[in-house]
């Protein structure tokens, strides 16, 4: 499963910024470092070098050299830190990967760091979490994990499934109507505490599963009542696209924005009406189902028309839950009209175009946020561990039933099945290629 490849690859996100980062490990990185820049460097020593493009300076550079086994991989590294244009990040990089390396694959960097037992699976996990943090308690969390207090509770668990093996093993010699009952009270005993770490496990687990997770906003609405101008006012952009005429935005477009300290998903999408258009009615089919994962929703009405009873059917026929009523165009009211307008309940009043009442609507959807996000956890967990120590929890289940009625090795085997359950969580001899492939695919580039 280990490679020996040397890889390369850029480490900090793509654009125009004061520094970006090359990064190279393998066992070609001394002989990449005299080549590039005539001598061998002394480990954990930033030197200030020159690195060259067709015999002319490209970019003085910073680099350091982290020698085996005292480095993020575990192996001889090196990172180049240049200035983050990436027109000179990306010809570095090629330099590299002509001569001496290939280019990494996503989150190779950290599987190397696994498959080299500097970590182990699910910290592993915890640094693509940590990067894809959505608020800084999810940033928190996913910092916890990464130092190893999650894999803590799950090396508990897998430490108790461990001690009762070693026990039925000790007594799977009698035969199944004759287990000694001091073995079987202990047993019962064990199956008890085991039980009760899998809750408590659990509990934590889901509650960090939660905090991982965005809060989803969807934007409805009938057509041409401002739902793209609202979503480009909150945005602060024209990215979205904007049209007088109605049902422009046929497919359900997904932002992310940053209001306060949170990572807010807004989804704009078609308006809500009856239609024969087959294109129109792909966009409304879309707005479902970007309803049915919504956590909360901005229903927007144009404020000279109001909140009327086709916006009440158009509610209830969509089953739209959590919702606040958005008056936009308030701007075009005089001020007695808007004061008619105000009766409707949960309503927020604005005008997307002059941005009059946005920093109230951004203070109800962060209010909101935090509301959905008030559980606390000190771990970050993904839905795979979730599933395994559930699917775990059923199996000891099973194993007490057979237990109950004397079939030791039956007990036995579900036991295995738990221990193997809960040890491919933090990474066994279990783990496949093609799973690990699975895993590391979501992490970015250079990481």
């Amino acid at each position: 499963m280990k490679s020996s490849d040397t890889i390369a690859a850029i480490s900090t996100a793509y654009g125009f910024s004061g520094i970006g980062v090359v990064r190279v490990s393998g066992k070609n990185v001394s002989k990449l470092i005299k080549k590039f820049f005539g001598k061998t460097l002394k480990p954990r020593h930033a030197y200030l070098k020159k690195i060259y493009y067709q015999k002319k300076i490209l970019d003085e550079v910073v680099v350091i050299y982290f020698k085996k086994p005292k480095s993020y991989t575990g192996e001889d590294m090196c990172e180049i830190h240049a200035h983050g244009n990436p027109v000179i990040l990306e010809t570095i990089t090629d330099l590299i990967t002509s001569n001496y390396a290939r280019h990494a694959k996503p989150g190779e960097f950290t599987e190397r760091a696994f498959l080299n037992n500097k970590i182990d699976l699910l910290q592993a996990e915890s640094v693509s979490d940590l990067i894809a943090s959505s608020n800084i308690s999810a940033a928190q969390s996913a910092a916890t994990s990464l130092q190893g207090e999650f894999s803590k509770h799950i090396k508990i668990l897998e430490n108790m499934l461990l001690d009762l093996r070693s026990k039925i093993e000790s007594s799977i010699n009698f035969p199944e109507d004759e287990i000694p009952e001091i073995d079987k009270r202990t047993f019962k005993d064990m199956i008890t505490n085991l039980e009760k770490n899998f809750k408590d496990i659990l509990s934590i687990a889901t509650t960090g599963e939660v905090l991982n997770q965005k809060i989803k906003y969807v934007v409805v609405g009938r057509p041409n009542v401002g739902k793209s101008s609202l979503i480009n006012s909150i945005l602060n952009t024209e990215s979205s696209i904007v049209s007088a005429h109605a049902g422009t935005t046929r497919d359900s477009i997904r932002y992310d924005v940053k209001i306060d300290n949170f990572i807010i998903s807004i989804t704009d999408t078609a308006g809500l009406r009856s239609t024969r258009n087959l294109i129109e009615k792909e966009g409304i089919e879309r707005t479902k189902k970007s309803l049915s994962e919504a956590n909360r929703v901005l229903y927007v009405v144009d404020a000279k028309v109001g909140f009327t009873k086709s916006d009440e059917k158009l509610i209830k026929k969509f089953e739209i839950k959590n919702y606040d009523v958005v008056f936009n165009k308030i701007d075009l009211l005089k001020e007695k009209a808007r004061i008619q307008k105000t009766k409707h309940y949960s309503a927020v009043f604005l005008s997307a175009k002059n941005k009059i009442g946005l920093k109230f609507l951004k203070k109800i959807m962060s209010e909101h946020y935090k509301s959905n996000n008030s559980l606390e956890s000190t771990v970050i967990a993904r839905k795979r561990h979730i599933e395994n120590i559930k699917a775990g929890l059923e199996q000891l289940y099973i194993a007490k039933k057979h237990l109950d009625n004397y079939h030791l090795e039956f007990f036995a085997e579900e036991i295995r099945i738990i221990h193997k359950l809960v040890s491919s969580i933090i990474g066994d001899d279990s783990i496949t290629e093609k799973m690990l492939d699975k895993i590391f695919s979501d992490f970015c580039i250079g990481k």
